[in-house]
């Protein structure tokens, strides 16, 4: 009997072990179940992603919004690119290899060169525009939100700013200015180079490193130097004038105002009154000799001093060695005394007369004739007289004989 009685509870204890172990079972294969499905679908399905390192820029109107995309997917896929939001009027291109493209392949490999520019139309009022890039493949897709911030002047400008905005001298002079060239805006420009001032004038604008160009490159946030030169009219008079440099081109233009304070040219001629460069002089006798000096150039004379360089044992003498002021276009009249000296020969001498002042000179040469003087002819006419008196005695004395 008790043998009977231990057999049901044996029974009832391996059902109970049974169950135990089947639902045990069941728990570990629906766990089981889910984590191969993943497994298996993701070897079946591809995931997309699609980044931009820069969502949002701010542009002017006119300008282009370019934003570099970063696309990459967990397999080997074709992708379909879009964009919503482009107002109207907008332009937008998604561009990769050099070519306008709607389609890329993406995959583990390197990310696909691709660039979605948005053109921005003229007069566009400012204001933050949003557009949604979209990325679609059979296998899965992805989304990215940006945004263009359209504002009047965020493209940077370019400026012009000379180291000194004006010089001042004579109209003989060439004039320089050296002026920096900054381009603040995002992109590089080139820029032609022009430059203008008064009629007769000769204004240029060069690169200070190649003076044959007429154009120059400005990386974007650069600044590069360039030269103007300028040389008067030889006939300007003292004045102000009015010079301006100019730097246009990449829709961009930019100058610069200059300015040359002309002090007048110097410039003088000395000469005589019949502008005859010989005079006639007696040996020992004082020789009055006029002399002007004439203002040639468009501002005044100051300070004009006389000199001169005679023979050996001559002397010249002026009524004034300073002039003090010759206006321009005018001239002074001044007298040189020429004395030779006493024992000069008859025959042919050079003196040299000069003018000079702090900002010009000149000088010429003149001949002068020395002819005996009455004294030396009397003396010379005693000595003959002398000798005819001495050989008359001679032959008186000695002819007798």
């Amino acid at each position: 009997m008790e043998a009977l009685h231990e057999s049901p509870r044996r029974i009832e204890f391996m059902r109970k072990v049974t169950v135990t172990v089947a639902l045990f079972i069941a728990v570990l294969s629906a766990l089981a179940t889910p984590l191969a499905a993943q497994t298996d679908t993701g070897q079946t399905q591809t995931g997309v992603t699609l980044t931009t390192p820069y969502p949002g820029l701010t542009v002017e109107p006119g300008d282009t919004a370019s934003f570099d995309l970063l696309l990459s997917a967990t397999s080997t896929t074709t992708v379909d690119l879009s964009v919503d939001g482009v107002p109207d009027g907008w332009t937008a291109n998604f561009r990769g290899g050099g070519f306008v493209v709607n389609q890329v392949t993406a995959g583990t490999e390197e990310a696909p060169d691709l660039t979605l520019s948005v053109i921005i139309p003229t007069g566009t009022a400012d204001g933050s525009f949003p557009l949604t890039v979209a990325a679609d493949s059979s296998g899965g897709s992805a989304s990215l939100a940006i945004e263009v911030v359209v504002q009047g002047g965020a493209g940077g400008t370019v400026t012009m700013t000379p180291e000194y905005s004006g010089v001042r001298g004579p109209s003989s002079e060439t004039f320089t200015f050296p002026v920096d060239i900054r381009n603040d805006s995002p992109a590089e420009v080139q820029l032609e180079l022009s430059a203008e001032g008064p009629i007769g004038w000769i204004v240029e604008a060069r690169p200070q490193t190649q003076t044959q160009a007429s154009a120059i490159t400005v990386d974007p946030g650069a600044t590069t130097r360039i030269t103007v030169t300028a040389n008067p009219s030889t006939t300007a008079a003292a004045g102000l004038y009015d010079l301006r440099v100019v730097a246009r081109g990449g829709g961009v233009d930019a100058e610069a105002p200059l300015q040359v304070q002309i002090t007048g040219s110097f410039d003088m001629l000395i000469s005589t009154p019949d502008q005859r460069l010989n005079a006639d002089v007696t040996a020992g006798q004082p020789t009055q000799f006029p002399v002007i000096v004439f203002n040639t150039g468009t501002a005044d004379l100051v300070q004009v001093s006389l000199d001169s360089i005679p023979p050996s044992g001559w002397e010249v003498t002026w009524d004034t060695e300073l002039i003090p002021t010759i206006a321009a276009g005018d001239f002074a009249t001044v007298n040189a005394t020429i004395t030779p000296s006493a024992e000069a020969i008859a025959g042919d001498y050079q003196i040299t007369f000069r003018a000079s002042s702090d900002d010009a000179d000149s000088s010429m040469e003149v001949r002068t004739t020395v002819s005996p003087s009455a004294f030396g002819g009397l003396v010379g006419i005693g000595l003959i007289l002398l000798t005819l008196a001495a050989l008359a005695w001679v032959f008186r004395r000695f002819g007798r004989r």
